[in-house]
């Protein structure tokens, strides 16, 4: 496994992925649909790499565990569409602005599933 794999989040075959799928206009719920299709993706690339977790120490008691994966949430896909240039700075900025405000409104978790319930 190249070094940093694990802390890496967007890898090419994702970023042609989003490149492809993401456009401003997209309804909330196929935002949501991407977000996850990109986390899927991004599971995958894991297990074909063998990709695991990076060590961490809890600063409490000083054991040593293997942290967990996050997810690719719709606002992180919102915020990477921007980082590679799929959308405009203010497409970008206005687009994160009302998912969180329609996120508040539905009571969505992160990844546009209702509070609550588990994703993935």
């Amino acid at each position: 496994m190249p070094s940093g794999d694990a802390q890496r989040y967007w890898f090419p075959e994702m970023i042609e992925m989003l490149r492809e799928q993401f456009h401003p206009a997209l309804s909330w719920a196929e935002l949501s649909l991407l977000a996850e299709r990109l986390g899927t993706t991004l599971q995958q690339i894991r297990k074909n790499r063998n990709i695991i977790p990076p060590m961490l120490t809890c600063s409490k008691c000083g054991t040593h565990k293997r942290s967990s994966f996050a997810k690719i949430s719709v606002n992180a896909t919102i915020l990477a569409a921007g980082r590679f240039g799929f959308a405009s700075e203010a497409d970008i900025k206005e687009l994160s602005s009302r998912w969180k405000k329609y996120r508040k409104e539905d009571n969505l978790d992160h990844y546009g599933k209702k509070a609550g319930k588990t994703t993935m």
